[in-house]
């Protein structure tokens, strides 16, 4: 063979390949086999003769399940394509929908616009006037009066222990007054610093503070009630300055004991057993 019929052997031969390269590397189109993604939308429409309701519904595309997000910092809860909303406070609230469909989801974002506060409610609501009606501590004679864990086994991680001796004389007061709900925290000298704080797991400096809070009959997870004080942990905080967020639910309550549960049902929980003060 002389040079230039081995040069085009070779070339021939490279070029069958890059041919059979092409069509075996050849991108499937994965997303159409799954099917069209959803198209997310929605409208708004004031429910009549009820304060502060909006009725939302999808108006999606191409959408077999839903989720919707009212802005108040509960997270997307499912639903059906239509729901209610209702608002407390005045305000305006960034409402999101999350529509699933085959081939993926979609969201979409609307902002409404609260022009008045509805307090009635809250305040005829009987949970409500049992929290406000006194101030709150630790229970100092529990053996768990804190306990570690996720939503299934809320002791999972931690069983309880005894109090130190600066979270004995902590308080809590939640209160309504001049149109406005708050949270007054007194530590009475000294807070105990929980694994998120140096020096770990020791009392230390007060960390008393005054918070607005929202109360919500609207439950993610297990619970009557739902507490959530706006602000960062730990310089908002109930109980221990570790919680998950500052998302609390109300598990049970009377005239004189109520057991907490901080964060969210997804997310690692203190359970906090109180008595009145």
């Amino acid at each position: 063979m002389n040079y230039k019929s081995f040069v085009r052997h070779h070339c021939l031969l490279l070029l069958a390949c890059l041919t059979l390269l092409n069509f075996s590397c050849k991108d499937e189109d994965y997303a159409s086999k799954l099917g069209t993604p959803a198209k997310a939308a929605f409208k708004v429409t004031k429910v009549q003769g009820k304060v502060n309701t909006y009725l939302l519904e999808s108006t999606s595309e191409n959408a077999f399940r839903y989720q919707w997000d009212f802005g108040l910092n509960e997270g997307p809860k499912s639903a059906g394509a239509s729901t209610e909303a209702y608002f407390i406070s005045k305000g305006t609230y960034n409402v999101k929908l999350y529509a699933y469909g085959q081939g993926g989801y979609d969201i979409a974002t609307q902002a409404i616009v609260v022009d008045q506060d509805d307090f009635t409610p809250t305040l005829n609501n009987p949970i409500f006037q049992q929290l406000t009606a006194h101030a709150w501590k630790l229970d100092p004679v529990s053996a768990a009066p804190i306990t570690v864990g996720t939503e299934n086994n809320p002791a999972e991680y931690f069983g309880g222990g005894a109090l130190a001796n600066c979270q004995v004389d902590d308080d809590y007061t939640f209160s309504f007054a001049n149109n406005a709900f708050k949270l007054s925290y007194k530590a009475n000298g000294q807070t105990f610093n929980a694994g998120n704080i140096a020096p770990n797991y020791t009392c230390a400096t007060d960390r008393s503070y005054d918070s607005a809070f929202t109360f919500s009959t609207t439950v993610q997870g297990a619970g009557i009630a739902t507490i959530t004080i706006p602000g960062n942990v730990p310089d908002r905080f109930i109980g221990v300055t570790d919680v998950s967020s500052n998302n609390y639910r109300i598990i049970s309550i009377s005239a004189n004991e109520m057991v907490l549960r901080s964060g969210k049902s997804n997310e690692t929980v203190h359970q906090m057993r109180f008595v009145k003060k």
